[in-house]
């Protein structure tokens, strides 16, 4: 059973990890499936199955579903659409493994489906566009700042208005028009779209800004990058791929080969011993599982570990002092992420806004709710509205005014919904609290 997905795609084994890192121990996909003891405590957590109320589409039954289909009693060719509705409805946000005794990471083995049925999970168009930031990034950032002046001169609202943006292949255009903030006009002159690159002379910092961060949101870049400078002396690698988006959407070869070409860039800056910053979670996260894809090389798994000791979240660089304007009104943290909800960003996060709204900190809702992370928005339209609603609703229920969250895209999209349907509370990236 070791190494199933590899021998049941026996011309690309490279395209499936051997082994998971698990928080129990490293164990085969296979081995991780069947420590499932179907106790039912993830149901109570899920999106999708609250929403659902669907065996088929709670993390329970995805896990046996995928179980079964390792021990041959479920067949892959007859069964392929069932499978690929329950792998694509997958938010892959980790809540079930936070719930789960034996920490069984559902998410991973649900990418370890997507990539033996093989099947593009993203819009095409869309999909071909963000694979040119590793492939062709001086054309993806072209392309983004066409965009950009494509949407100031008023054409997306044109396309809009004449249902353009209606038809399937370009309906993401309509909803990243929706989510997207106004282009502004002094856009091209923020420091993230200057051509220069912040390169100092003696660099003491690496900072590795998520692609919202760069191009959809370059004021969030310019906060982080402003909060590291006042200690330390930032390099800024712009415009490079972390391997996340090939990881969850792409090809995983392509997603280690991205990743070692990260890791071996760093060890040759100044020794590998600089901190390395990003502003995503999402990226940090995936970042955190480095070792686990270069499980069959020893070697890079060594490097890959000694990389992610240098990792760090925004979280860590964040001033522990009260804000000198203190914001009115209700604070809480989405917690929203790609694997995990819990652990060291999560946990640093909560403090620095319980010291510096104390009371006004809400930390306990009526129930956890989720903005659907990394693109999903744009793989199941209908299902992240509804999850999105039941946000909106707890956000009301508590009166809070301002939700802040670990990823810039969380942000933008949570704020859609604010706007329309509360639009006395706003969202915002946490590192926004101090510029």
């Amino acid at each position: 059973m070791t190494d199933f997905f590899a021998q049941l795609d026996s011309q690309h084994t490279q395209k499936h990890l051997p082994s998971l890192q698990t928080p129990l121990g490293e164990r085969s996909v296979y081995d991780s499936v069947a420590f499932c003891n179907r106790c039912g405590s993830c149901q109570q957590v899920c999106p999708t199955y609250l929403l659902t109320a669907e065996e088929t589409f709670s993390p329970r039954g995805r896990n046996q579903a995928i179980r079964l289909l390792i021990e041959g009693k479920l067949n892959l060719s007859r069964n392929r659409p069932l499978l690929k509705a329950m792998a694509d409805s997958c938010l892959l946000c980790g809540r079930c493994t936070e719930a789960c005794a034996g920490k069984i990471p559902t998410a991973e083995h649900i990418l370890e489906l997507r990539r033996t049925l093989q099947t593009k999970t993203l819009p095409p168009l869309l999909h071909k566009l963000l694979s040119w930031r590793n492939r062709r990034p001086k054309r993806f950032a072209l392309c983004i700042r066409l965009g950009w002046m494509i949407r100031r001169l008023g054409v997306i609202r044109l396309l809009r208005t004449l249902g353009i943006t209606q038809l399937n292949a370009l309906s993401w255009i309509h909803h990243a028009d929706d989510i997207l903030p106004a282009p502004a006009a002094g856009l091209f002159k923020n420091p993230f779209w200057s051509t220069k690159t912040h390169a100092p002379e003696k660099p003491t910092f690496i900072y590795l800004p998520s692609l919202e961060a760069e191009f959809l949101m370059p004021d969030l870049g310019a906060a982080v990058l402003k909060q590291a400078a006042q200690k330390q002396h930032v390099l800024v690698w712009k415009n490079f791929s972390s391997g996340l988006f090939e990881y969850i959407y792409g090809d995983l070869r392509q997603s280690r080969r991205l990743l070692y070409r990260l890791i071996r860039r760093h060890q040759q800056t100044a020794g590998g011993k600089l901190p390395l910053l990003t502003d995503s979670i999402d990226v940090y996260l995936f970042l955190q599982k480095a070792p686990q894809l270069f499980s069959r090389w020893p070697k890079k798994k060594q490097q890959a570990q000694l990389f992610v000791q240098n990792l760090r979240f925004v979280t860590d660089i964040l001033p522990k002092t009260p804000l000198r304007r203190i914001q009115s009104g209700r604070i809480r943290l989405d917690k929203s992420a790609l694997f995990s909800c819990e652990g060291k960003p999560f946990e640093t996060a909560e403090k620095i806004l319980k010291t510096q709204f104390r009371k006004n900190f809400v930390e306990c809702s009526y129930k956890n709710a989720d903005t659907p992370a990394f693109g999903y928005s744009f793989v199941q339209r209908h299902l992240a509205h509804s999850i999105m609603m039941q946000n909106v609703q707890n956000i009301a229920r508590t009166q809070t005014g301002t939700v802040f969250t670990l990823s810039g895209l969380s942000a933008l999209e949570l704020n859609f919904y604010l706007k329309r349907f509360y639009p006395t509370a706003k969202a915002d990236h946490l590192v926004r609290l101090h510029g």
